[in-house]
């Protein structure tokens, strides 16, 4: 039975077992090593370490060194990803870390960079061509790839040019991005970045929904690349480099699509709020003064057209619109529900009263983490579906009420350029949210879990990547 509970992943039935049969004596050893593996897998590391140091001989694994090691906060280095290997005629060029446009190669309809740690790449709608690209371009793309690590790519653009008029929003076809999509003009164009490396992420849930939006007549579209591997190099899962990465194959096609601005879906959990749990003044903040400047260099606006709404907003005004069926900001679903197990899951899908399994292991590990990630969304989403009981300590902050997290915060509109402004505040009163002032309690939010302490189970890099710079 104990076997057969830990093989299931039922932790905390196996975790019950072990300890009766340790209280009896029997099958001592066996029953200490799965009961420290079971601790280990659902992040209990601080047990991990007092129960290997008390059972030296069951510690079959070293599990115990291990969790010493998470407990100071070390996790291990990914694995490091490779992706598409260039052509032969590429393989002897040099990174220039002075010269960013010079990393740049075309063959065909594919596009590669080399970037200090080897090549990734984009295949380009037919048309386009990296000799029409105006190099502020190539190096913005560059910049927003690499500027953790290459502090080169923070040099001026070159300058001259001219910004286009059309907007193109970086689009994942989950919540916040189709939110954003249903704010902006209709003729926006929607720039779904298509990751061709093999994790966790299960495309099929977006592609029911690209289809389901271009039938509508939106265009969408879809560019291949392998550009998240670049911080598999730098000790980091697969992800973006940067929170705008996420926009890089929209940057590279602005002159393609004539583009003046590029949007990316971003709520207030991420703008307004540091870190999902504390106010700040984003319009002061270095991160929005430094990309909103970077992007202008380029001849192109930063727009953020859900910054004045939180997650809980996007959701509601997706929810009410002509795609409630078909979105599902789970990226690891079967293109017709959700996978019911992952935080998105919980987050996204179950205040929409779609299916989720409270006791799965990442879903129990992140609500155990303290400081509770994107916390007040979480709270939020907690007191929605009446789930109190899954935080007992957190009580004092969910005895107020919390819905005003549904409503806009005008502040924000401030921050969306005019040529898209006012179509943003129309459409955001159309969704019957109310667009409160300055005095919101939005501006009054200041989480506090006490010790700060490390998050256990940290996700494969996601679409939404947090502003916390």
């Amino acid at each position: 039975m104990l076997r057969r509970a830990y093989n299931a992943g039922e932790d905390v039935k196996a975790q019950q077992l072990a300890w009766k049969l340790i209280e009896k004596g029997r099958d001592l050893l066996v029953a200490q090593d799965v009961l420290i593996r079971s601790l280990w897998r659902t992040s209990a590391y601080d047990q991990v370490l007092e129960l290997t140091e008390r059972w030296p001989d069951a510690d079959l694994h070293g599990l115990g060194a291990q969790a010493a090691k998470r407990l100071q906060g070390e996790r291990p280095a990914p694995k490091v990803r490779h992706g598409k290997i260039p052509p032969e005629i590429l393989r002897s060029v040099a990174f220039s870390s002075t010269d960013m446009v010079e990393n740049w190669h075309q063959t065909g309809s594919v596009l590669w960079f080399q970037h200090p740690d080897g090549w990734v790449h984009w295949t380009m709608p037919d048309g386009w061509e990296l000799s029409t690209c105006h190099p502020s371009l190539l190096e913005l793309s560059a910049d927003v790839l690499l500027r953790p690590w290459v502090p080169s790519v923070r040099s001026p653009l070159t300058p001259g040019r001219v910004p286009g008029t059309e907007l193109a929003l970086s689009w994942s076809a989950g919540t916040d991005s189709t939110a954003a999509m249903q704010l902006l003009p209709s003729d926006t164009v929607l720039g779904y970045h298509r990751r061709t490396v093999d994790g966790l992420l299960d495309h099929r849930n977006a592609d029911r929904t690209i289809a389901a939006v271009q039938n509508g007549g939106h265009r969408v579209v879809t560019v291949p690349s392998d550009h998240e591997i670049i911080r598999t190099h730098r000790g980091k899962s697969i992800g973006f480099s940067t929170d705008y990465a996420s926009g890089v194959h929209l940057i590279l096609l602005a002159d393609h699509l004539n583009l003046g601005g590029i949007a990316f879906g971003v709520p207030s959990d991420n703008t307004w709020l540091w870190k999902g749990r504390k106010f700040r003044d984003f319009p002061s903040t270095h991160h929005w003064k430094t990309w909103s400047a970077r992007f202008l260099e380029a001849g192109l606006h930063l727009v953020l057209p859900i910054n004045h709404i939180s997650e809980a907003g996007a959701m509601r005004i997706v929810s009410n619109g002509p795609w409630a069926n078909v979105v599902n900001s789970c990226m690891r679903g079967d293109g017709k529900t959700g996978c019911e197990r992952c935080w998105k899951c919980f987050l996204k899908n179950g205040p929409l009263g779609r299916p989720f399994d409270e006791k799965s292991r990442e879903i129990k590990t992140f609500l155990r983490a303290r400081p509770l990630r994107t916390a007040q969304h979480a709270l939020w989403a907690i007191q929605s579906m009446d789930l109190e009981h899954l935080v007992p300590d957190l009580a004092h902050l969910l005895a107020e009420d919390l819905s005003w997290w549904e409503e806009a915060y005008r502040p924000g509109l401030d921050l969306i350029p005019f040529p898209w402004r006012e179509e943003v505040e129309a459409r955001t009163r159309e969704h019957m949210l109310q667009i409160l002032d300055d005095d919101s309690p939005l501006s009054r939010v200041d989480i506090s879990f006490g010790t700060e302490a490390v998050e256990p189970y940290p996700p494969e890099a996601s679409k939404t990547a947090a502003l916390e710079a």
